[in-house]
Formats: structure tokens, C-alpha cells, sequence
């Protein structure tokens, strides 16, 4: 399997604002006329005090829930728009809960055409434009929850986003390109106070079982279950690469459809061998029994 950016995928952002609605306190987006702007902002009034990001991979597609256990540290109340970017969501299934109470959000699709890095030192907008207007698709897309959050003074509370993701790749393939890409997109969480605890739990399904590569060191913990833990956000959004393992390779690669062609390309190859192969069984053979004959005579 060759696949990958399973992707990629979720993140909470601060204080967002596009050219026809400014929020207050958001910087003047530039270049306005070619796109829609969002600006993300550091917050310096909500502190994520943990993230459990749980990803359980089913055929082709994965369940992705991100728990934050989130703060207000001052002594006023806060109320804030939080936006959650991700490749690849399935909008049907999206659930955003925000102390314990099931809470509205609204679902939307860009183009990305400026990179997403976030800079804690201070704000970076992205311009993101209609998809069916630019006519782009695939790794370029981004899609959005947006949200509201309200906080009493010094109030903490959990907020979970949960949705299904198509993974990237070709998880749906029955022979030896099979592969499942996910991404999830870490570095926005860096634009809230601070940061702290990070846990993600990713549960495999049998028909692709291994990771592959990925840009953070999962640990397993059991079949099938990997765990990655920090005390601080990594620096790198996340990118797995999940696998069949080594025998479910064999078996596939004899169902690619390729695999007569290639067979018949390499047939003048393989003859050869299996040739030079049999001789060498010939001449061990004859060796041995001359030996012996000779061994018989010399009695």
C-alpha cells in the first residue's frame, strides 16, 4: 500500500473572519478580492488544559472524535467562534458537543490556496475560495465546523467534534496498492493560550492493521491499537500511512490485476531461472549418484 495525508485533520482556531463580516478585533484581511479571508488570532483567554483525539478506522472510512478539555483563565465571561478544519469529512455524520450539551455548528467546503502555518507570535490568514468556483478538489479542499463557545469566568469544561472521515489513499483496493492515508491538522490548537496533554488513540481495523509511516512515534499497546502521548503540541500537523501487514500483502499482490502482465513481461526472466534452476538440481543429482558409484566400486 502506498497511501497517505488519513490523513490530516482537525484543529480548533480562534476568533475567524471573512472580508464581508469582519469580527471585531480581527486584523484587515489583505487581498481581499480573491477570496474569502479567515484570520486566526492568538487567544489569550482560553487555554486547552488536554486533547484526546480518538481515530477508529473501519473499511474505508475512520470515526474521528477530538475531546478538549478546555479553560477560561480570567475572570470575565468569554464567548468565542471556534473553527475546526479537516480534510475529508463527511458532513452527514458530524456531532459538536460543548459541555456536556449537543450545540449547532455549520459545515462548509474551500480550496486552499495559501498554507495553513501557524504562527503563535501572532496571526496568519489563509484565502479560501469556493470549490465549485475554482473547480479543485482532493488535497486542496479543507473543509470547516464552525461553532460558538461561551465560558463563565474561570469556567473549564469538556468540547468534543466528532465526525467521519474518508481516508485518504486507496483503502477500498483489493490487491497490492492498497493503502489508508489520514491527516489532521494539529498546529491551529497553538493559537489558544496554551496548550497541554496531548493523548491520541488510533484503532485499527483488520483489513489494513499496520501503520506504515507516520510523522509521529505511535506506541503499541495492543491488536491493532497504537498510542501517541505529549505533554506539549508536536510541531508537525499529523500524517499516518496505515498497511495491510506482510502476509495480507502476498495475498493481494497475487489479485493484482496487473500481475498477469507483469508475469508475462518477466516470463523470458523466470524461464531462465527456473532453466538454470533445474540444470543445478541436474548436475547435484548426477553428482551425488556418480559418487556413490563410486563409493560402491571402491568396496
Amino acid at each position: 500500500m502506498k497511501k497517505i495525508c488519513l490523513i490530516l485533520a482537525f484543529v480548533f482556531v480562534f476568533a475567524l473572519s471573512v472580508p464581508q463580516a469582519a469580527y471585531a478585533n480581527m486584523a484587515a484581511p489583505e487581498d481581499a478580492d480573491i477570496g474569502s479571508s479567515i484570520t486566526f488570532e492568538k487567544n489569550d483567554s482560553i487555554s486547552v488544559l488536554s486533547e484526546v483525539l480518538d481515530i477508529t478506522v473501519d473499511g474505508s472510512k475512520a470515526h474521528i472524535s477530538a475531546t478538549y478539555r478546555m479553560k477560561n483563565t480570567t475572570d470575565e465571561s468569554v464567548s468565542t467562534r471556534s473553527m475546526f478544519l479537516s480534510p475529508n469529512i463527511e458532513t452527514s455524520g458530524v456531532q459538536v458537543t460543548v459541555n456536556g450539551r449537543d450545540t449547532s455548528f455549520k459545515t462548509e467546503r474551500f480550496v486552499l490556496n495559501y498554507d495553513t502555518e501557524i504562527k503563535t507570535d501572532g496571526w496568519q490568514y489563509a484565502v479560501l475560495s469556493d470549490v465549485e468556483a475554482e473547480g479543485l478538489m482532493g488535497e486542496r479542499s479543507v473543509d470547516s465546523i464552525t461553532f460558538e463557545m461561551d465560558f463563565e469566568p474561570n469556567e473549564e469544561y469538556d468540547v468534543v467534534v466528532a465526525y467521519a472521515y474518508r481516508l485518504g489513499g486507496y483503502p477500498d483496493y483489493d490487491f497490492n496498492v492498497k493503502e489508508g492515508r489520514i491527516d489532521y491538522f494539529l498546529a491551529p490548537a497553538a493559537m489558544w493560550k496554551s496548550f497541554e496533554n496531548l493523548t491520541i488513540n488510533l484503532y485499527l481495523d483488520k483489513d489494513m492493521p499496520v501503520i506504515s509511516r507516520s510523522n509521529l512515534e505511535f506506541e503499541k499497546i495492543d491488536t491493532r491499537t497504537y498510542q501517541y502521548v505529549s505533554d506539549t503540541l508536536p510541531a508537525e500537523n499529523l500524517k499516518i500511512v496505515i498497511d495491510e501487514n506482510w502476509y495480507q500483502n502476498i495475498f493481494s499482490t497475487l489479485r493484482s490485476p496487473y500481475l498477469p502482465m507483469t508475469l508475462m513481461l518477466f516470463s523470458p526472466i523466470i524461464i531462465a531461472v527456473l532453466a538454470v534452476v533445474i540444470f543445478m538440481i541436474w548436475r547435484l543429482r548426477k553428482w551425488k549418484k556418480e559418487n556413490s558409484d563410486h563409493q560402491a566400486a571402491d568396496r
